[in-house]
């Protein structure tokens, strides 16, 4: 089950558990990290719910984010930005470049999609706040835009706690970062591990294998989630296997 408040991970790290209820969009997992210099949070969610329990969660532990890392542009994982950096106005967000095309293009073309849903009333009554947040959300793209742009892989220190920052090309996006915490042996993988199927929306099968392998080569021995070292090298076979099928099935013209 989802949990909707901070679940200490180890190692300084805290679990937001994301949400995919049944006619609503996701909410992607997000993480509170600490390190000398103040806290900060990989991915910041979608829905005022979430980005209210990472607001507890940084209160619960009594620290000031200073940074945010976003893992790729999905709206799942970057729509708390604007709130958090008006909340806490000297934070700084890390992530790619890739946003900007998927403004000027996905985003674009999703927003103008959602517009003529609802002139043309094809959005169910339940949805229309959730897709005029969407649409709010794509109308604040500035804010969206990283601070810190990380479009090749290195090592940095974010708060004062050292990371590995990997940058993988034409995966789940045109660029996607995940992180490795050496000192936990821990690999924060965002959307490149999703149950109970992988997202291919705007994903290359090609690209996610050979990303998963760069992950599954770091020496992780758990995700971002705390997964035990075994269950996550099962995990990550049944989601390459599935990505596999999926690129064969596609090279064969959909033909199962």
């Amino acid at each position: 089950m989802p949990r909707t408040y901070a679940h200490g991970i180890g190692g300084a790290t805290f679990l937001i558990g994301g949400t995919f209820a049944p006619g609503r969009a996701p909410d992607g997992n997000s993480l509170i990290l600490y390190g000398p210099e103040g806290a900060f949070v990989i991915d910041t969610g979608r829905h005022v719910e979430h980005l209210t329990a990472i607001k507890q969660g940084l209160s619960g532990i009594g620290m000031t984010p200073v940074a945010i890392v976003n893992t790729h542009w999905h709206l799942d994982h970057v729509s708390g930005n604007p709130a958090l950096k008006a909340a806490y106005p000297d934070i700084r967000v890390y992530g790619t470049s890739a946003i900007d095309g998927a403004l000027a293009d996905f985003l674009a073309k999703s927003a103008e999609a959602s517009r003529k849903a609802l002139a043309d009333g094809a959005v169910r009554a339940s949805a229309i706040p959730e897709v005029e947040g969407d649409l709010a959300t794509i109308a604040r793209g500035a804010e969206l835009r990283p601070d810190v742009i990380v479009d090749e892989s290195r090592d940095m220190a974010i708060a004062g706690r050292p990371l590995s920052l990997r940058v993988v090309r034409h995966a789940v996006t045109a660029r996607d970062l995940w992180i490795y915490d050496a000192a936990e042996k821990r690999a924060i993988v965002g959307d490149l591990v999703t149950f109970p199927v992988p997202f291919l929306d705007t994903a290359c099968p090609e690209g996610w294998l050979e990303a998963l392998g760069g992950v599954a080569a770091s020496g992780a021995e758990s995700g971002g989630a705390g997964a035990r070292a075994a269950d996550g090298h099962r995990r990550f076979q049944s989601l390459a296997g599935c990505i596999f099928r999926f690129y064969r099935l596609r090279e064969r013209g959909g033909r199962a």
